[in-house]
């Protein structure tokens, strides 16, 4: 016989180890090996035919068809050479083969003539035998027939790895019969319940495995929750079932140890507190697999609960104290300062509660302060806080006020009034009416970095003791010029209505013209001559009434007043355009097109000749809902104009998208154009822009020659401004132009 290839020792030792591990070497016949020997007999027409095994010293037979022997010496082996062929070997004839012409299995029983081996390929590369064909006469083999014997070798290999998989499995299942014995021991003497929780991809849940003492944490028994977590989730509290799936979502997205304390309502039991401690596992399939246990810790949180209790809270009427609201204090300041909100604070002191308490004692008056107490906290918001500093003072904090001082004052006094009108209504004690009403101090904040929350307190302080000596049932701030303000401002607002009503409201026009300075339009305007304050400034009332709804009462006015003028000139022959200034709020209003629609028909008007003109904030705010709203003005006629355009949400985004006729260029470009070069590009970017988009320009606050034959030149088709006409009131002027 000739030499065989050579292979190093290592490599041999590790194709072994690799056969060792399928653990089939001298195991009994099985089907599954049996049927592929006898089919590739069967197709290849073989009268031997054997799955080979190489071991050490033999070659050992997992499967036989035509031979007696279950084994031979190694050095006799044909599939010694074999397994160290990359493919298919085939020895045609035996006899003239000087590798086999001399093997006793050739010369002897059972006279091989023919052989045929496919290597059995592990999974690590290792060859560990064949599947071979033998035939006692010589012959040949095709490609076809080659394929055939290496396409069931591989089905060989395949079953020898599925039976090695298959007694992984069964030594694992003898460990986990030892563990879950072991496992359900301790779970019997652990006080909680040991279990495994999964969670799919697709959302669903369930305990594969959960001990007795299930029962003792959920009253649910292990089995009904085998397939589904639904029922131990529905004993959780329903405030905090929310916060539990969270934690188990985020514990699987980061695969950390989920920790977690809740309440579970149970039907026997009632509500009780569980801790869960549980380490996550990851599964092929995508779904997570936790490994834990939940206990009940229900007596140390109602210990905890206590004492917590008794350190932040009063006991007499369940608020907040002082130490609890001075941490809160603490903590609504560095939110404030970093988010650049305002705050307020409310320093209460009840007024002549000092002569109920002496005059029917101390029982009546902790009533009425617990009274007191339930009032306040009725009153307000649930993020407010609510505390009592002891005797009969009280203290409300207020978050989340405008960024804007004066604003935020408005917004805390409103609060404030609030307060004192609840405290003023009648109380009830044992049968007995009493009053009492509640002297306020108030302070915004935060001021400055070095606000702490004792200044708060302090100034809070001052200001409700200003309160009591100014008269009791007050409402005082800290600042006396901020309180004189927010007077002002409310005196204002007050004087608004008053205006409303008594007709103190003028509607004035500013002509626009075109290049040749012909009128050929104007813009309507609001003005307001007090009686005692003389004329107020627009940018001083328009902000006020924007804030209540006497912005929608001022602007169907100038509407109407817009709509009958247009009809007079219309009559006379004048196609020129009336612009008005619309607000949000009006043009949010659910009745605004309504609106519009009855002023024009009221008056007779041809819409072509009224323009809306709105600004760019109202972009910002419900796209789809604006764009809807215009166009469905747009339908009546009537045309869009965006005032004050390249000052807020400049966009040529929503230039192309909306139903728009004219752009107005703001009066702050007009004013430095053409002498400054940063204006004039502005100027001549927006003019050149509404050119390509077919959008005429209207110039605000044309002042100068100069100013006027810039823009002329550069194709800006309506100019408005001093240089032309102030404005002045609209009857006057329809007069004059009537004439």
């Amino acid at each position: 016989m000739s030499a065989l290839p050579k292979s190093t020792n290592d490599d041999e030792e590790r194709r072994l180890a690799s056969l060792a591990r399928h653990g089939v070497l001298d195991t009994p016949p099985e089907q599954a090996f049996d049927d592929l020997t006898h089919l590739v007999a069967q197709v290849l027409g073989m009268p031997i035919a054997l799955v080979s095994l190489i071991d050490r010293d033999r070659q050992w037979f997992k499967s036989r068809v035509g031979i007696d022997v279950c084994s031979t010496p190694r050095d006799f082996a044909f599939c010694d050479h074999a397994i160290r062929q990359p493919d298919v070997m085939v020895v045609e004839d035996a006899s003239a083969d000087p590798r086999f012409a001399s093997n006793p299995l050739v010369t002897g029983d059972p006279f091989i003539r023919f052989y045929a081996g496919a290597p059995l390929i592990a999974d690590d590369g290792s060859a560990l035998g064949t599947l071979c064909v033998i035939d006692r006469q010589p012959r040949r083999l095709d490609a076809r027939q080659r394929e055939t014997l290496a396409l069931l070798s591989r089905q060989v290999m395949a079953q020898l790895n599925l039976r090695r998989q298959a007694m992984r499995m069964e030594t694992l299942l003898h460990d986990l019969q030892d563990r879950t014995q072991l496992l359900s021991q301790l779970s019997h003497r652990v006080p909680g319940v040991i279990y495994q929780f999964r969670l799919y991809p697709d959302g669903r849940s369930c305990f594969p495995y959960a001990s007795e003492r299930m029962w003792d944490m959920y009253e649910v028994h292990p089995e009904e929750a085998l397939h589904d977590a639904s029922c131990v989730i529905s004993r959780i509290h329903p405030q905090d079932v929310q916060a539990v799936l969270d934690s188990i979502e985020t514990s699987a997205t980061n695969m950390l140890p989920w920790r977690h304390e809740y309440r579970v309502v149970l039907p026997q039991q009632g509500t009780k507190w569980r801790f869960g401690d549980a380490v996550p596992e990851r599964l092929p399939d995508g779904s997570v697999l936790w490994h834990g246990f939940i206990t009940d810790i229900t007596e140390r949180r109602l210990h905890q609960e206590r004492t917590h209790r008794l350190a932040y809270y009063d006991p007499l009427t369940g608020l907040p104290n002082r130490r609890l609201l001075i941490d809160r204090l603490e903590r609504e300041l560095a939110h404030l300062r970093r988010c650049g909100r305002l705050g307020a604070l409310l320093f209460i002191d009840l007024d002549n509660f000092k002569q109920i308490n002496d005059a029917r004692g101390h029982a009546v008056g902790d009533d009425l302060l617990r009274q007191v107490a339930q009032r306040l906290t009725g009153v307000l918001r649930q993020d407010d806080t609510v505390a009592r500093l002891g005797g009969d003072e009280f203290v409300v904090q207020v978050g989340n006020l405008d960024p804007d001082v004066e604003v935020a004052a408005r917004q805390a006094r409103l609060v404030a009034e609030k307060v004192r009108t609840v405290l003023e209504g009648r109380y009830e004690v044992a049968g007995f009416p009493y009053s009492s009403t509640g002297s306020i101090g108030l302070t915004l904040f935060p001021r400055g970095d070095a606000t702490t929350v004792d200044d708060l307190l302090r100034e809070a302080d001052t200001a409700m003791y200003r309160a009591k000596s100014g008269g009791r049932n007050r409402i005082e701030f800290f600042e006396a010029t901020m309180q004189s303000e927010v007077e002002e401002r409310l005196a204002m607002e007050q004087d608004l209505q008053l205006a409303l009503a008594g007709e103190q409201f003028d509607v004035h026009v500013q002509p626009q013209v075109d290049a040749q300075g012909r009128i050929i339009g104007g813009e309507l305007l609001m003005r307001w001559h007090h009686p005692q304050r003389g004329n107020v400034p627009p940018n001083v009332f328009i902000p006020l009434a924007e804030e209540s709804t006497l912005i929608l009462q001022l602007g169907q006015m100038v509407l109407q007043r817009a709509c009958e003028a247009l009809a007079r000139l219309q009559q006379a022959g004048r196609q020129w355009t009336l612009s008005v200034n619309v607000s949000p709020r009006q043009f949010r209003s659910p009745d605004f097109v309504d609106c519009v629609s009855h002023a024009l028909k009221e008056a007779g008007a041809d819409a072509r000749g009224l323009i809306l003109e709105v600004t760019e904030g109202l972009l910002i705010d419900d796209w789809q809902g604006t764009v809807s709203r215009m166009s469905e003005l747009v339908a009546l006629g009537l045309r869009f104009s965006i005032d004050d355009f390249g000052t807020g949400y400049s966009s040529l985004a929503y230039l192309k998208k909306l139903p728009l006729y004219e752009l107005k260029i703001d009066r702050t470009f007009v004013r430095d154009t053409p002498s400054d070069p940063n204006d004039t590009a502005i100027v001549e970017a927006i003019l050149s822009v509404s050119q390509h988009l077919g959008l005429r320009v209207v110039a605000e606050g044309v002042e100068t020659e100069e100013q006027a034959a810039f823009l002329t030149s550069h194709g800006c088709q309506c100019l408005q401004g001093y240089l032309f006409a102030r404005p002045m009131p609209l009857s006057g002027w329809l007069d004059d132009v009537m004439a």
